[in-house]
């Protein structure tokens, strides 16, 4: 089994400033990423060195239950062997570094030290731990250095001795690139302009916004980017879907009441929405083992296109019969199937519900959305052809 010791104790000597494992990076506090990194790196178990148990405690004890680890609050660094045994492996990440989490995914497979070189790391803080390293605040032991944890003081430094202890064991150290520290990749009791620099990084790795061959989505998920960045940790999905929803059921009202063309144009912006939540969620949850979706973001993934549907169906003729829902049914079937079967640079671009109501906008005005449909699933029945991922 693999265990996790985080610590939200904090040394700094000015009360008035934000303790360095609460500070806010991207929608959660600093204690919060290191849960997360420790969850992708395997740990069930995830204790917390803590004085008092917060609100703060408290929601990191929901963010590692959520994602089914254990989680336990300790207050003497003593109890951690009645949780971790010889067998088992302890990582350590010291309060208030935030690390890469590639470097701890790659790098801490096996009992490891991750270290810097001492300059530039001991003038940033970090911890040295002989001529030429400063250790980097992350560490995996195995967990017969919480046996030897247990003979010190009370009042010792939980993640620095089981450092000592690691290195006097003869645990391997692995140096690090300066160019995470150069980067701001990899942070210890960060500034708020650091953090802003990693948060803006964040948000840009995390978007995997939608390339302008799908035009639609590349517009809608640059603007819920642009609003992730700026409205981190707030309410903005759920608003965002809500918004979603209600313009889609307001279009639908409008269609039925016999204004197709409002109500083409409330599905887009229905469509707008979603496709921005998504953005939004995506980023905000970004790290997490196990985000949670919301059902009723679910249930829009799930019923835009019978909204397209019918909407379509309303658009046209009565006296088309069956035929009023089979042509837009063949319609969509086509483009799931490109979302499916195409090379992954066009997947996007079938999914692109924004562009596909802005073509039938016209087509509604003018009266001919069943011959631009078929036209259209036509186009989509070619193109699979030409964007089909190549099979041996």
């Amino acid at each position: 089994m693999r265990a996790a010791l985080l610590s939200v104790l904090d040394s700094q000597a000015d009360t008035r400033t934000v303790p360095a494992p609460y500070r806010s990076i991207a929608g959660a506090r600093l204690v919060e990423r290191q849960l997360d990194m420790a969850l992708a790196a395997g740990c069930e178990t995830i204790a917390c060195l803590a004085n008092t148990v917060g609100r703060e405690v408290m929601d990191l004890q929901h963010r590692a239950e959520a994602a089914g680890a254990r989680f336990i609050a300790l207050r003497e660094a003593r109890k951690l062997s009645g949780l971790v045994s010889a067998q088992d492996e302890l990582l350590v990440l010291a309060p208030g570094v935030l690390p890469d989490e590639d470097a701890i995914l790659k790098h801490l497979a096996k009992p490891c030290v991750l270290v810097f070189p001492e300059d530039p790391a001991v003038a940033r803080g970090y911890e040295r731990i002989d001529a030429h390293f400063a250790w980097a605040g992350a560490l995996l032991v195995r967990g017969t250095a919480v046996e030897q944890l247990a003979q010190l003081p009370e009042d010792v430094d939980t993640p620095s001795a089981l450092l000592r202890i690691a290195l006097q064991s003869g645990v391997r150290t692995h140096p690090l690139e300066t160019r995470l520290l150069d980067e701001t990749v990899w942070l210890r009791d960060p500034s708020p302009e650091e953090l802003a620099t990693r948060e803006r990084s964040w948000v840009a790795g995390h978007a995997n916004v939608a390339p302008f061959s799908a035009p639609g989505l590349a517009i809608a998920e640059r603007m819920g980017a642009r609003l992730a960045q700026d409205t981190m940790g707030g309410n903005l999905p759920r608003v965002l879907s809500l918004s979603s929803a209600l313009a889609g059921l307001s279009g639908l009202s409008l269609a039925l009441g016999g204004w197709t063309l409002p109500g083409f144009g409330l599905a887009g912006l229905s469509a707008l929405l979603f496709a921005m939540e998504e953005v939004v969620r995506r980023v905000s949850s970004a790290g997490q083992v196990r985000p949670r979706v919301p059902a009723l973001a679910q249930a829009i993934a799930i019923l835009l296109d019978p909204l397209l549907l019918v909407l379509i169906a309303l658009a046209s003729p009565e006296e088309m019969g069956w035929l009023r829902l089979f042509v837009p049914a063949v319609l969509l079937g086509l483009l799931h199937l490109g979302e499916r079967i195409s090379a992954s640079k066009w997947r996007r671009t079938y999914a692109d519900r924004i562009a596909l109501i802005a073509l039938l906008i016209p087509a509604v005005f003018f009266g001919v959305t069943q011959p631009v449909v078929a036209v259209l699933s036509l186009a989509v029945l070619i193109t699979l052809f030409l964007t089909a991922e190549p099979r041996d």
